[in-house]
C-alpha cells in the first residue's frame, strides 16, 4: 500500500460522492499532487443509502444548472472510466392535490424555460398512465419531465474516483483526519495521528462529520443532521408488469411528503416528514460506516399511511427493510460551499440537503473552479458560505432549526413564508418596541426582521394571489412618501477602517472615489477582478483615518474577508461593529419635521449624502441624509444602548412604521438595485446600470477589466418593468419573452401602489438598442406559472418612466 504523502497541494477529506467529484474536476482542471482522506472506505457515509433521484426542475437558476451539468456528465463518465453510474432516464412526476401545488410547480416548469428545459403539465388521465399503480381521485393535475432520472450512488462516486485516479489523484481509505493546522491564520496541513500532510488547501467534503472536522481548524460550518427515512419493498407484481428493463417516473407526492420510485421490480417511498428526527453527533458510533440507525415504525407511521393511500398496492407489498440513514441539512435548506471566512486555504461543501446526488456533479467543477480562481466563477450566492456568520453556528440554533428544515422540505415557497425555529437569536435594539407596534417579523440571517405591522391577522393564510397584507403596507408605502415612517435596518452591518491608510485601503477596495471631505457619504460597490460586484455599500468618511462602511445585513462576513484580504500592507485596522449601533430609517416628506420635533437641539442643515451630528431625545448618534426607498428622509446612526430612547422620541414626535414589504416596494419603484438580486459577482456595473458612480481615478480591484469593457456596450441589462395586467404577480426569476425568445429574467418583483400593479427589476439581452434609443419599449411577456403577461420596459426607473400609466 502506498504510503501517506508528507506534502500535498490539495487535501480533501470525505470520499463520499462530494469529495471524489471535487477531487476529479480539479485533476480534470490540470491541477496535480491531490489526496483524498477517507475516514472508513469510499461511499460509506451519506452516499451510500441515498436514493439517486435527479430532477433538472428546481426553484432556483443556480439549481438548475449545477443539476443539468451533473446530467451530462454522469451520462459520459461511464465511457470515460469504463465504471457505470446507473444513470437511467426514467422522467419523474410531480403531482398536485391542491391549487396552490399546482401553481408551484408550474413555476418550476416556466424557470426551466429559461434553461431551455421542457416539461409537460398533464391531467389526471395523464397521471394514471405514467404511474398506473397511483390513487388519483384526489389529483387535480401535475408535471412530467421526461429529462430526469436518477443514478446509483455509489457508482457515481466510484467512476468519479476511478476518473480521479487516472489523473494522478491519491486515496487513502482507512484514514481518519485527526486534526487540522494553521501557519499564520492559514490552514497548513492535516494530522492523520501522529502523521501530518503539509498542504496548500484542505477541503472539507465529509459529509455528516463536516462541523467537526472544521472546528479543528475554528472554522464555521453550521450543520446539523436529521435521520431520514425510506422504505423498500419486495417485488410487487404491478412493478414486474411493466417488462424487464421498464421503470415508473420518479414520483414526487409532495402534499404528502412523499417521493416514490421503482426499485429491483419492488418500490422505494421515502419522505421529508413534518415532524422530523434530529441527530446529535454523539449518538453515531466513532466507526460509523456502512451503517444505519434502528427502525422506528412509530415515527414513519403517519408517512407510511399517505403512501398507502396514493399507492393502494402497497397494502399487498411485503417491507424487505426501513431505511433510517442519518443526513446533513442546513439553516436555510441551501448546501454551503466555499472558502472558510475564519481560515485562508480551507474549503468547505456539504449540508446537500437531500440533493447531494443530483447536484455533486455540478457543485464540485463549481467548487473546483472555486479553488483554483480564488474566487467563485459563476453564480453561487444562494450557496456560498459567506452568508452564514459564526453566530450562525450555534448548536442551540442547528438543533431548533435543522429538523424544521427537513419537515420543510417540501413546503409551497409562498411569499411571506418563514421558518418558526431558532427564532429571536439577533434582535434590533428596538425590537421590543416593534413587537409592541405589532411587527409581523421574519428571520434572516439570523437576525428578526420586520416585513409589516399588524402582525399575523394582517399576514395569513399566505397565498399566490393578492396577500392579505397588501392594504397595510399600502399605508406603510404611504407614509414612507408623505409621512415619516421608521424603518428598522439596524440588521445592516456596519465596519470601521480606520488608520493612516484608510484612504488609500479604500481606494483599492472599493470602486468609488473614497477621497472626500469629513461627513460624505458615498455609495460605492466592490468588485471582484472581472469587475463583478462582490457588494455594494455606503461609505462614511467620519475623519481623514477614519470610515465607517454600511453593508447589507447578509453581506457582512463576505466583505470583512474581502477587506482582510486586500490590507496587505495597507495601516489600518478593519472592526466589524454591527453590534454596536442601530440604524432607523426615517422615510418621508415629514422626515425633517419629525426628526426636529424629537429633538431639543437644532437640526443641522444636513445635505443629500451628507451626515451630522443629531441628537433625538436622550439619545444622540448622526444623521445622514439618503434612504434606500428612494423618498426623502434620512439614516439615524444610533449606539445601541440609546436607540430605544431615541426610537420613542421619533414616536412621540409622530413617526409611524414601515417593513421590509413597503421598502421593497418603494426600492424596486425608485429602480435601485440590491446586491444579490440585480448585482452579483458575474454582474458588471455597465450590466447593472450603476456605472455613474465609478471613481475612474482610483486604482481599485476590478479597474482594468471594467476599463476593456468600457467602450464595448454591454450585452445585457438590468431594466424596470411595468405590468399591464393587475392579475401579473411575478416573485422573482421568471423568465421574460420576446419575439418568441426568452430574453431574460425577474430579479425582483413587488406590489406597485402607484400603478396598482406589479413592478420589477430584470435582466434582460435584447432588444438592448431599442432600449437605449426609446424610454419605453413594449412588447415583453413574463411567464409566471406557465401563463405569460404583457409587460413595457425602461432603462429609466419605473416611478420616472411610466408615470403616466396609472
Amino acid at each position: 500500500m502506498t504510503s501517506l504523502p508528507k506534502q500535498a497541494r490539495t487535501v480533501i477529506i470525505g470520499g463520499g460522492v462530494i469529495g471524489c467529484s471535487i477531487a476529479y474536476h480539479l485533476a480534470r482542471e490540470g491541477r496535480k499532487d491531490i489526496v483524498v482522506l477517507e475516514r472508513s472506505k469510499l461511499t460509506s457515509g451519506t452516499t451510500w443509502h441515498a436514493a439517486g433521484l435527479v430532477r433538472r426542475l428546481r426553484p432556483s437558476a443556480t439549481l438548475t444548472k449545477l443539476i443539468n451539468y451533473s446530467i451530462d456528465l454522469y451520462k459520459d463518465l461511464e465511457q470515460e472510466t469504463g465504471q457505470g453510474t446507473g444513470w437511467t432516464q426514467t422522467g419523474s412526476l410531480s403531482i398536485a392535490t391542491n391549487q396552490d401545488r399546482l401553481t408551484t410547480l408550474k413555476r418550476q416548469v416556466s424557470l426551466g424555460r429559461a434553461f431551455g428545459l421542457e416539461a409537460e403539465v398533464v391531467d389526471r388521465k395523464q397521471v394514471e398512465e405514467l404511474w398506473p399503480l397511483l390513487h388519483t381521485d384526489d389529483v387535480i393535475g401535475a408535471v412530467y419531465s421526461p429529462v430526469d432520472g436518477r443514478v446509483n450512488p455509489s457508482d457515481v462516486a466510484l467512476a468519479l474516483s476511478k476518473g480521479a485516479r487516472a489523473r494522478g489523484v491519491q486515496i487513502f481509505e482507512d484514514t481518519r483526519v485527526t486534526g487540522l493546522q494553521k501557519q499564520g491564520g492559514r490552514i497548513s496541513a492535516v494530522e492523520v495521528g501522529d502523521h501530518v500532510i503539509e498542504a496548500d488547501e484542505v477541503v472539507i467534503a465529509c459529509g455528516l462529520w463536516s462541523r467537526e472536522v472544521a472546528e479543528m481548524a475554528g472554522a464555521h460550518m453550521p450543520l446539523y443532521a436529521c435521520e431520514h427515512f425510506y422504505i423498500l419493498t419486495k417485488p410487487l407484481e404491478q412493478v414486474q408488469a411493466l417488462g424487464k428493463g421498464a421503470h415508473l417516473p420518479t414520483l414526487n407526492d409532495q402534499d404528502a411528503f412523499l417521493y416514490a420510485r421503482d426499485d429491483v421490480e419492488g418500490l422505494l417511498v421515502g419522505c421529508f416528514e413534518p415532524h422530523a428526527k434530529g441527530l446529535p453527533m454523539e449518538k453515531l458510533p466513532a466507526d460509523f460506516s456502512f451503517d444505519l440507525l434502528g427502525e422506528d415504525w412509530d415515527h414513519f407511521m403517519p408517512m407510511m399511511e399517505n403512501a398507502l393511500h396514493r399507492i393502494p398496492a402497497l397494502e399487498q407489498a411485503e417491507v424487505r427493510m426501513l431505511l433510517n440513514g442519518p443526513e446533513s441539512f442546513t439553516l436555510d435548506s441551501q448546501f454551503m460551499m466555499g472558502e472558510s471566512p475564519e481560515v485562508p486555504g480551507l474549503f468547505l461543501m456539504g449540508g446537500m440537503n437531500s440533493t447531494g446526488i443530483a447536484l455533486a456533479g455540478g457543485a464540485g467543477m463549481a467548487m473546483a473552479e472555486w479553488i483554483m480562481a480564488g474566487e467563485p466563477t459563476m453564480e453561487l450566492n444562494e450557496a456560498d458560505i459567506r452568508r452564514f456568520g459564526p453566530e450562525m453556528n450555534v448548536l442551540g440554533a442547528l438543533e431548533a432549526r435543522i429538523p424544521e428544515v427537513l419537515g420543510r422540505h417540501y413546503d409551497i415557497a409562498y411569499p411571506g413564508r418563514s421558518m418558526d425555529t431558532a427564532r429571536g437569536q439577533r434582535r434590533s435594539p428596538i425590537h421590543s418596541g416593534l413587537q409592541q407596534a405589532g411587527a409581523k417579523f421574519v428571520s434572516r440571517a439570523g437576525w428578526e426582521r420586520v416585513e409589516h405591522f399588524g402582525g399575523d391577522e394582517n399576514h395569513l393564510p399566505l397565498t399566490f394571489e393578492a396577500p392579505k397584507w397588501r392594504d397595510q403596507v399600502g399605508a406603510e408605502v404611504a407614509a414612507c412618501r408623505d409621512g415619516a415612517a421608521i424603518l428598522d435596518q439596524s440588521a445592516f452591518g456596519k465596519i470601521m477602517v480606520q488608520g493612516p491608510d484608510a484612504c488609500d485601503f479604500l481606494n483599492r477596495v472599493c470602486a468609488a472615489d473614497m477621497d472626500v471631505p469629513t461627513g460624505r457619504i458615498v455609495y460605492s460597490q466592490i468588485l471582484n477582478a472581472r469587475g463583478g460586484i462582490e457588494s455594494d455599500i455606503t461609505v462614511q468618511r467620519h475623519g481623514a483615518g477614519t470610515y465607517m462602511l454600511i453593508v447589507g445585513a447578509g453581506e457582512v462576513v463576505r466583505d470583512m474577508k474581502r477587506l482582510r484580504e486586500t490590507k496587505g500592507s495597507f495601516r489600518v485596522e478593519v472592526t466589524d461593529v454591527t453590534s454596536g449601533y442601530a440604524i432607523l430609517g426615517l422615510a418621508g416628506a415629514r422626515a425633517a419635521e419629525i426628526l426636529q420635533k424629537a429633538s431639543t437641539a437644532k437640526l443641522p442643515n444636513i445635505g443629500r449624502f451628507r451626515f451630522a451630528p443629531v441628537e433625538i431625545g436622550l439619545a444622540s448618534g448622526w444623521a445622514g441624509r439618503l434612504s434606500f426607498t428612494g423618498e426623502e428622509g434620512f439614516e439615524l446612526y444610533i449606539p445601541a444602548d440609546m436607540a430605544m430612547a431615541a426610537y420613542e422620541a421619533l414616536i412621540a414626535a409622530g413617526a409611524t412604521h414601515a417593513g421590509l414589504f413597503a421598502s421593497g416596494s418603494l426600492r424596486i419603484e425608485s429602480g435601485f438595485r440590491a446586491w444579490g438580486h440585480e448585482m452579483s459577482p458575474g454582474v458588471t456595473p455597465f450590466e447593472a446600470g450603476t456605472e455613474a458612480f465609478i471613481g475612474w481615478d482610483s486604482d481599485f480591484v476590478g479597474k482594468d477589466a471594467l476599463l476593456a469593457a468600457r467602450t464595448t456596450p454591454p450585452k445585457r441589462r438590468i431594466v424596470s418593468m411595468l405590468f399591464d395586467d393587475p392579475d401579473a404577480l411575478p416573485i422573482h426569476d421568471e423568465p421574460i419573452w420576446r419575439d418568441g425568445q426568452v430574453v431574460g429574467q425577474i430579479t425582483s418583483a413587488a406590489w406597485s401602489y402607484r400603478f396598482g400593479r406589479s413592478v420589477a427589476l430584470a435582466m434582460i439581452d435584447a432588444p438592448l438598442e431599442a432600449l437605449v434609443s426609446q424610454d419605453i419599449v413594449d412588447g415583453f411577456e413574463v411567464e409566471i406559472a406557465c401563463t405569460r403577461y404583457s409587460a413595457k420596459a425602461s432603462l429609466k426607473p419605473a416611478k420616472f418612466a411610466f408615470k403616466g400609466s396609472n
